[in-house]
C-alpha cells in the first residue's frame, strides 16, 4: 500500500493509510529532532537560535459573576487574544473590568474568529482603541467584529423584551436589562474615512458606533501635562501619537488631512445608527428650504460635503436651490410615511450617500500608542475606627464614597480618618511601532520619560513591525524599566502556531481517511528571536497570556493557549471509517476504474485544475469553517478567487506557507465578488494589497481583474485614498462607469491583449440581495466554471450556464430547513442539486453551509449522484479530474462525521 507522510509534533512520520501513529513524547517538542516540511514548514521542535514555548493548559472563558457598581473596586485583567500568525495577523489585547470590556491594539482580519476559538465573549465590548496607523491591516476585522457585537446586543435586547413580556403577563415589574446600544471606536486620523468607504455595503446596522479620532497631539504644547486624554468609571487613557519620518521632499508635498466630518456623520448616523429601520434621523430638504440651524449634507461637484450656506433667510441667492440635501438630527424626526420629512420611496438616504464620492483623503503618518491606568482605589475602610468616632453604620457608605459625615456627638468625620492608604491604579502600555520609520518619533515622546505617568505601569505590549524587535533602543528601554513586564508581539517573537485547533484537528482526522484531498496545515511552533535570559523583563507574546493588574498584580497560570497536538485526532478515527477508506483506496487504485474515468472525462478541459475551498461557512466564521472563498488553480493559465471573505489571505498562508503563497499571488488573475454582503468581500482589500506588494517585489507590471459591481469598485477606489493598495493596477471588466452601467457579459475581445486567461465572463442576476450575481468564467483552455454566490435557486442561472464543467453552488441549509432558506434567500441542498441537474453541470461542489447544517446527513445524499457531486470542506484540495475518486471516500467521511458529531 502506498506510503503517506503525516507531519505533526515536529517529525516526519511515514504511515500507511490506516495504521495509528505510535506514541510520542508528552513534551510538545523533541529537542534536536529533524526539521520537516510539507507545503512549507510544519514543525514543533526547537531551532539552535530559536526559542520554543512550554506546554500550557486549556481554554479560558470570560464568564464572570455580577459585579458591584463601583468600577474602581473591581478586579481588572488583561489578556492577549491574538498575536501575529498566518491567520491572525494582528495583536489584539482584551482588558476586562468585570463590568466594562475594552479592546486595544489591532482588530485585524481573523480577530472575531480568534475570540470564538478562545471562547472569549466579545459581545461585551464597550470600547475599541485601535493602535498603529489607520489602514486595512490594522482594522480589516473591525467591521465583522462590530457586526457580531451588534448581533449580540440585539439578541440581549430581544431576550430582555421577552422576559419583560412574561413578567407583565404575571403582573410583575419589568427588569432593567441594563442593555447598551453599542461601541465607541478610538483611533488615528482616517478612521472615519476608511469605515465610510463601506457605506454601500453596510447601512442601518443594529448597533450604535461612536467614533473618536485622534486629530491633535495632546502634549504638543505642554509635554508635562499628565491629564488623561480620555477616561470613564474604570480606566484612564493617554494617547501617544507618533509620526513617521519623512524626507524633506515628501514633507513639502504633504497635504493637510480632511476633518473626516462627512465620513463621521455617515458612519454614525447612516451605517451604524442602532436600528435596521431607522431612517427617521434623516430627512430630505431642498437647498432653498435649509436654515442655519440645519445640519445637512449635500453633493458639491460630485463629492459629499457639509452644507454651510448660503441660506435663503434674509433673501440670499441660493445656487441650485432645488438640489436635495439630507438633514440629520440627534433626535428622531416625527413624521408620517410619505411626508417630506419621512422621504418617498425614491428618496432614501442610502442611495443618496452611496453614489457620490467621499471628500478626498491623504495618507496619514500617524501611529497611535496608549498608556492605560485603572483609577486609584480607596483604602480599606476601618469600621472599628468609625464606631470609635461614633459614626452611625448607615453613614459608612458616605465615608467610603469620599464624603464627610457628622458623628452622633456632632463632630465632623472625614474619609481620611477611617480609610487606609489608597492603592494607586495599576496599568499597561501599548506601544505600536509598525516600522523603523517610527522609532525616532517613539523615543522622542515625552510620555515615556515622565516618571509620574509611567509609574504603576506593570505590563507593556510591544506591537512591532518586521525586523525591529531587536533594535538596541527597544532593548535599552526594557532595561530602563525592568519592573515592567515587556511583551513582544511580532512575527519573529510569536510562533506561527495553529490558532484554530478545532478546524486543524478535524482536518487531521479527514487526512487519515483521504490523505490526497486533506492536507496538513502549515505551522511552526518555533521563533527566530533569541530566547530571553531568565532575568530579562522581556516576554514573548502568546495568545492567552493573561495578567491580573488590579487589585494586585499576578500572572494567570495555565491560560496560555497550548500547541495543538495533531497526532491524537489523527488516531481518533473509528475503525469502521478506516475500513471504508481502505475499501475506497482499493477501488480507486483499480486500473479499470481509472481508465473508465479518463474515457468519460476526455472532453473536460484542464482536468488538472485544482479547487481549494478556503471558506465554506456562511455569515460569520466558526470553529470549523471560515467565511466564503474558493481558490481555483489552473496550471498554465492562472489562479482565480470566487469571493474573498474576511481572513481569505490568512487561510491561504495557513495552508500553503509564505513561499507558495507568493507563487499563488504571482499567478492570480481575477477575483469574483458575487454580492456585497460582508462575509463575501471583507478579505479582498488585504489580499489585493498583498498581491500588489508581491508584484512590486517581483518587478512585475501585471494587472488584476476584479469582477464586481460598480459600487464595490468605488469602495476600493476610496480605500486607496488612505493607503496604496495598487488600485491603478486593477481592472474592472464588469463594473462599467457608474452604478447603472454594470456589464453582464465580457468576451476576450472586450478584455483585449491582457485577458487574464479568460475567454468570457458571464453574470446572471440571482435572487438574494441587491445586485447579487451568479458568475460563469470561461478560461482560454475552454474550461467553464459557474459560481452561484448566495441565492435562491435560479432557472435563469441554470439555463444561461448550461453544460458547464464545474458548478460551485451554495447550499446554506439542509432540505429540512426549506422555510429558513426561503426567508433568508438561500438554497437548500436539494434545490442546489436541482439547479445542477437543470444546468447539466458535469461536476458539482456544494459550499456555504449554515452553522446549523449537519454534514453527515448531506454527505449521504451526495452518494446517489454517481460521484459527480462533493461537499466542500475548508482547506480541501480536489482536482477536477478526481471528483469520482474522492466520491469513493464519502462513505468513510460520512461515518466519521456521524461518529464524532461534527457539523
Amino acid at each position: 500500500m502506498e506510503s503517506r507522510i503525516l507531519l505533526s509534533l515536529g517529525r516526519r512520520i511515514p504511515v500507511l493509510l490506516t495504521p495509528r501513529i505510535s506514541s510520542v513524547s508528552s513534551s510538545i517538542y523533541t529537542p534536536g529532532s529533524a526539521r520537516s516540511s510539507h507545503l512549507g514548514r510544519s514543525q514543533l521542535q526547537t531551532s539552535p537560535s530559536g526559542f520554543t514555548f512550554p506546554r500550557t493548559s486549556a481554554y479560558y472563558s470570560t464568564r464572570v459573576p455580577s459585579p458591584p457598581k463601583d468600577h474602581s473596586v473591581m478586579a481588572t485583567t488583561v489578556e492577549l487574544v491574538s498575536v501575529p500568525s498566518a491567520d491572525t495577523p494582528g495583536t489584539c489585547i482584551y482588558l476586562h473590568n468585570e463590568k466594562i470590556s475594552y479592546v486595544f491594539g489591532r482588530v485585524a482580519e481573523g480577530t472575531q474568529r480568534a475570540f470564538g476559538s478562545r471562547k472569549i465573549h466579545m459581545g461585551g465590548t464597550n470600547h475599541v482603541f485601535l493602535s498603529g496607523p489607520v489602514c486595512w491591516e490594522q482594522l480589516g476585522g473591525l467591521i465583522g467584529y462590530l457586526l457580531t457585537v451588534g448581533n449580540s446586543l440585539d439578541a440581549v435586547k430581544e431576550q430582555v423584551a421577552l422576559q419583560n413580556k412574561k413578567r407583565e403577563d404575571k403582573g410583575q415589574k419589568p427588569i432593567d436589562g441594563n442593555t447598551r446600544d453599542g461601541v465607541d471606536v478610538h483611533g488615528a486620523d482616517n478612521l472615519a474615512y476608511l469605515l465610510a468607504t463601506s457605506r454601500a455595503v453596510l447601512f442601518r446596522q443594529p448597533i450604535v458606533i461612536k467614533l473618536r479620532e485622534h486629530l491633535e497631539d495632546p502634549r504638543a504644547a505642554e509635554p508635562n501635562n499628565i491629564e488623561p486624554d480620555w477616561s470613564d468609571a474604570a480606566i484612564r487613557v493617554w494617547k501617544v501619537p507618533m509620526r513617521r519620518a519623512r524626507s524633506t521632499a515628501e514633507a513639502q508635498t504633504t497635504v493637510p488631512l480632511p476633518s473626516g466630518e462627512v465620513a463621521k456623520v455617515i458612519v454614525e448616523r447612516l451605517m451604524f445608527n442602532g436600528s435596521l429601520e431607522n431612517l427617521a434621523s434623516f430627512r430630505p430638504k431642498t437647498l432653498s428650504e435649509l436654515t442655519a440651524d440645519d445640519n445637512a449634507i449635500y453633493i458639491k461637484d460630485g463629492v459629499l460635503a457639509i452644507y454651510r450656506g448660503p441660506y435663503s433667510e434674509g433673501g440670499n441667492p441660493i445656487p441650485s436651490p432645488s438640489d436635495i440635501a439630507w438633514v440629520f438630527s440627534d433626535k428622531p424626526i416625527e413624521s408620517a410615511p410619505g411626508t417630506a420629512a419621512h422621504g418617498t420611496k425614491d428618496e432614501k438616504p442610502d442611495a443618496f450617500f452611496n453614489s457620490p464620492a467621499l471628500p478626498p483623503a491623504t495618507y496619514s503618518d500617524i501611529s497611535l500608542s496608549y498608556i492605560i491606568k485603572c483609577h486609584d482605589r480607596r483604602g480599606k475602610f476601618n469600621a472599628a475606627r468609625a464606631k470609635e468616632l461614633k459614626v452611625l453604620p448607615k453613614l459608612f457608605s458616605k465615608l467610603t464614597a469620599g464624603e464627610s459625615v457628622t458623628s452622633e456627638e456632632g463632630q465632623t468625620v472625614t474619609p481620611d480618618m477611617v480609610l487606609g492608604e489608597k492603592q494607586p491604579g495599576k496599568g499597561l502600555a501599548v506601544a505600536d511601532i509598525p516600522s523603523a520609520d517610527f522609532l525616532d518619533s517613539f523615543f522622542e515622546r515625552p510620555e515615556w520619560k515622565n516618571d509620574e505617568l509611567m509609574e504603576h505601569v506593570v505590563v507593556m505590549y510591544w506591537i512591532l513591525g518586521d525586523g525591529i524587535a531587536q533594535d538596541p533602543r527597544i532593548k535599552q528601554f526594557t532595561l530602563d524599566y525592568p519592573d515592567i513586564k515587556h511583551v513582544f508581539c511580532a512575527k519573529e517573537t510569536c510562533p506561527n502556531m495553529i490558532t484554530h485547533p478545532g478546524a486543524a484537528e478535524g482536518l487531521a482526522r479527514l487526512r487519515r481517511i483521504d490523505p490526497d484531498r486533506f492536507p496538513i496545515l502549515n505551522y511552526d511552533n518555533t521563533v527566530s528571536y533569541p530566547a530571553p535570559e531568565a532575568s530579562s523583563a522581556i516576554n514573548l507574546g502568546r495568545a492567552g497570556l493573561k495578567m491580573h493588574i488590579m487589585p494586585r498584580v499576578a500572572s494567570v497560570d495555565g491560560n496560555v493557549v497550548p500547541f495543538t497536538d495533531l497526532v491524537a485526532p489523527f488516531n481518533d478515527v473509528p475503525d469502521e471509517a478506516i475500513a471504508l477508506a481502505q475499501k475506497a483506496k482499493a477501488e480507486t487504485s483499480d486500473p479499470a476504474f481509472l481508465e473508465r474515468i479518463a474515457k468519460e472525462e476526455h472532453d473536460i478541459p484542464s482536468r488538472d485544475a485544482e479547487i481549494i475551498p478556503l471558506g465554506t461557512g456562511s455569515s460569520v466564521p466558526s470553529k470549523y469553517r471560515n467565511v466564503s472563498s474558493t481558490l481555483i488553480r489552473v496550471p498554465g493559465i492562472g489562479n482565480y478567487l470566487l469571493d474573498c471573505g474576511e481572513g481569505t489571505l490568512g487561510q491561504i498562508v495557513r495552508l500553503f506557507g509564505q513561499e507558495e503563497t507568493a507563487n499563488i499571488l504571482r499567478d492570480l488573475r481575477c477575483i469574483v465578488i458575487s454580492h456585497l454582503h460582508a462575509d463575501h468581500h471583507l478579505g479582498a482589500t488585504s489580499l489585493i494589497k498583498r498581491w500588489y506588494e508581491q508584484t512590486l517585489k517581483d518587478g512585475s507590471t501585471a494587472n488584476l481583474a476584479i469582477c464586481c459591481i460598480h459600487r464595490y469598485k468605488q469602495l476600493l477606489q476610496e480605500a486607496a485614498q488612505v493607503e496604496d493598495i495598487g488600485f491603478h493596477r486593477l481592472r474592472f471588466p464588469s463594473s462599467g462607469n457608474s452604478s447603472t452601467q454594470n456589464v453582464d457579459e465580457v468576451t476576450a475581445q472586450d478584455l483585449g491583449a491582457e485577458n487574464f486567461g479568460l475567454a468570457r465572463i458571464k453574470r446572471v442576476k440571482v435572487p438574494h440581495c441587491w445586485r447579487s450575481y451568479a458568475t460563469e468564467i470561461e478560461l482560454m483552455s475552454g474550461l467553464r466554471i459557474a459560481y452561484s454566490g448566495d441565492c435562491r435557486p435560479s432557472s435563469d442561472f441554470a439555463q444561461q450556464c448550461k453544460g458547464v464543467h464545474l458548478l460551485i453552488h451554495e447550499c446554506t441549509f439542509g432540505d429540512d430547513m426549506g422555510s429558513h432558506a426561503k426567508a433568508k434567500k438561500h438554497s437548500t441542498m436539494g434545490e442546489a442539486l436541482k439547479v445542477a441537474s437543470d444546468m447539466r453541470a458535469r461536476r458539482v461542489l456544494l459550499t456555504h453551509f449554515s452553522q446549523r447544517y449537519t454534514k453527515s446527513d448531506s454527505l449521504r445524499q451526495t452518494q446517489a449522484t454517481d460521484g459527480n457531486v462533493l461537499l466542500a470542506f475548508d482547506f480541501m484540495r480536489i482536482k477536477l479530474g478526481d471528483f469520482q475518486i474522492a466520491a469513493k471516500y464519502v462513505p468513510a467521511v460520512e461515518l466519521l462525521m456521524e461518529k464524532l458529531g461534527e457539523a
